[in-house]
């Protein structure tokens, strides 16, 4: 599932518009699938559940890495929201924020990739994770979620409300709040008007389910 969705971001992105430079040779979901399954080789068991590398080194070779010339800050970023993705699909944790770094190897073949991976601590920044995997940075100000298409995060469905919710950070972590909309918000299947969320609290907004997650 999650490869799947990845799979359409980066056909979207890339082939839209460089669809001849992407017909044939490595594939931007390849890489995807390699960083996946290294990342699940390499994850580690904690007191708190599995942890997933969060730092992930990729090595190309130089005829590949030239056909993603000009648009490698693209693909970094599609990449680390697969690490996301991924960790929380199968329920892994960090234990600093995720970054992915991207290397030319004159000794990487045409077509193979090596992926490197390894767990390196640091703040992590908390981020509003959707099911439709969609994801924003959850800061101070409020970050509003509804159907109107003038809040930051938009969910087009008749049982959201134009402004149904907000989240936002504060000393403790993260908190929401009903915008006093007319078919609630719900944490862990319970209404609320406005509380604190620990990381992997289910909000269920409408037929959408948000998650909080450190990353």
């Amino acid at each position: 599932m999650v490869l799947r969705a990845v799979e359409n971001r980066l056909e979207r992105l890339f082939e839209r518009t460089f669809s001849r430079s992407f017909s044939s040779g490595l594939q931007p979901v390849e890489i995807a699938t390699r960083i996946v399954r290294e990342i699940d080789l390499t994850r580690q068991l904690s007191a708190e559940g599995p942890l997933s590398p969060n730092d992930i080194k990729v090595w190309l070779g130089p005829r590949d890495a030239a056909r993603f010339d000009g648009f490698q800050a693209a693909l970094v970023r599609e990449l680390e929201e697969t690490v996301r993705q991924h960790a929380l699909s199968e329920g892994y944790n960090f234990v600093g924020p995720v970054a992915v770094h991207v290397f030319i190897d004159d000794d990487v073949r045409g077509g193979d990739v090596a992926v490197e991976t390894a767990f390196v601590g640091g703040e992590r920044e908390p981020r509003l994770l959707l099911d439709d995997g969609r994801s924003f940075t959850v800061t101070e100000k409020p970050l509003v979620v509804g159907r109107s298409p003038a809040v930051p995060v938009v969910i087009n469905d008749a049982n959201v409300s134009r402004q149904h919710a907000e989240f936002w950070r504060t000393t403790e972590g993260v908190a929401v709040r009903d915008l006093h909309s007319t078919n609630g918000t719900f944490v862990n299947g319970h209404r609320v008007s406005a509380v604190s969320l620990s990381p992997r609290d289910d909000v269920t907004i409408g037929p959408v389910h948000l998650r909080i997650e450190l990353v």
